[in-house]
């Protein structure tokens, strides 16, 4: 039995483009941004050699990670902060100062990043736009995209999706499919739908997404986010093939996307190896295990019931695998069959998704990347993603 689903575009999430090249830096804030202990690390610059790291006063315990990567994360979160808050910028117009603004741009874009996401630190929006700001005071290029999510998302304040419209814009530049896409998810939450935070495959959604043409367009400009958010659309319809080119476009850049091609190639080759007379036999099988399990036409008869669900299981049912998993949830004391549980399941409606339970069948989850900024942050962070307080 298929599923109905329905999408979000909330989330969204892009191809690292790079942003090259030297840029301009160019006004230092008249007052320091005092930042609170914890920081990151960078793609596209050469940030100056390791100097004399000098690690805050605070108890590595408040990042809520192993000792080791505490005593790695704040080593780079100071190492971070020192460079984007540096005041000793050399003589104006001298190469120097290029460097040293550059590396200084790099690191509070990574700052911005660490905390909006919360890897290896606890989460702070409010962090997040402080150094997303300072990094665009100081000329970094892809930093208006991180002050375009905070206006999106409310970092400091309601969320203000019109007002990232002029972030966006300046985006342009330095990355056009990111703007984009950052242009149609800031549409999107002026204009949402009833959706659900996670996907699951299951009988098509016929919802339509507010300004489709602005994600077609990011989509095809190259931006993997797009790509994933329209994959999961043509899934919740249950065209498979386009979501499955949509997914393997964004695969060699996001993970999300590589695991979401893999799941629909899973269900397309179950698809293609399903005869056409197995979808009435395993109906007939759940209906026959249902009447057993209810007593109808006769007493009721867990045991026969429960074969019935296995071989409805068997033959591609759907509600028969969740409910197999529902009674298998909840044993007897010492094992086996919980009668009472069992008659409690008896009009359990299975014909739609329970968010707490993934039966064999039923269990390709697609998803998206944690948000449209996830790409830009270096590495060695994304692999921090749940190792701080989120």
């Amino acid at each position: 039995m298929n599923t109905i689903v329905r999408l979000i575009a909330c989330g969204a999430w892009a191809a690292a483009t790079s942003a090259g090249g030297a840029f301009a830096a160019t006004v230092m804030p008249d007052e320091p941004i005092r930042a609170a202990p914890d920081q990151a690390h960078t793609p596209h610059l050469e940030l100056p050699g390791p100097a004399s790291i000098h690690l805050p006063r605070e108890s590595p315990q408040v990042l809520h990670v192993s000792p080791l990567t505490d005593l790695w994360a704040i080593a780079e979160l100071e190492r971070l902060k020192s460079l984007a808050l540096r005041s000793d910028l050399g003589p104006r117009g001298s190469r120097t100062r290029a460097q040293r603004l550059r590396s200084a741009a790099e690191a509070a874009w990574w700052l911005g990043l660490i905390y909006f996401h919360g890897t290896g630190v606890p989460q702070s929006s409010i962090q997040a736009q402080r150094w997303f700001e300072r990094a665009q005071a100081l000329g970094h290029p892809l930093a208006p995209a991180g002050v375009a999510m905070c206006e999106i998302d409310g970092c400091i304040g309601p969320p203000d999706p019109q007002a990232a419209r002029p972030w966006i814009a300046r985006l342009q530049q330095a990355s056009t499919p990111r703007a984009y896409f950052l242009e149609w998810l800031a549409s999107y939450r002026r204009s949402p739908i009833d959706v659900t935070p996670a996907i699951e495959p299951g009988a098509g959604a016929t919802a339509t997404l507010p300004a489709f043409d602005l994600l077609e367009r990011a989509a095809r400009a190259g931006d993997p986010h797009a790509r994933i958010e329209l994959g999961l659309y043509f899934a919740s319809r249950q065209q498979w093939p386009q979501a499955l080119a949509q997914f393997q476009a964004a695969s060699a850049v996001s993970t999300a996307a590589a695991r979401n091609a893999a799941a629909v190639r899973t269900i397309m080759e179950a698809d293609a190896k399903t005869r056409p007379g197995d979808a009435v036999r395993s109906r007939q099988l759940l209906q026959d295990a249902q009447r057993q399990h209810r007593g109808e036409g006769g007493p009721v008869n867990y045991a026969e019931a429960l074969r019935l669900y296995r071989l409805a299981e068997a033959a591609g049912s759907t509600e028969a695998g969740r409910m197999l998993a529902l009674i298998s949830s909840r044993p007897a004391i010492g094992g086996g069959i919980n009668i009472e549980w069992m008659r409690q399941l008896t009009f359990v409606d299975l014909s739609q998704t329970l968010p707490t339970v993934v039966s064999p069948v039923s269990g390709h989850r697609l998803q998206r990347e944690p948000s449209p900024l996830f790409d830009w942050l270096p590495k060695a962070w994304q692999d921090k993603m749940g190792s701080g307080v989120r």
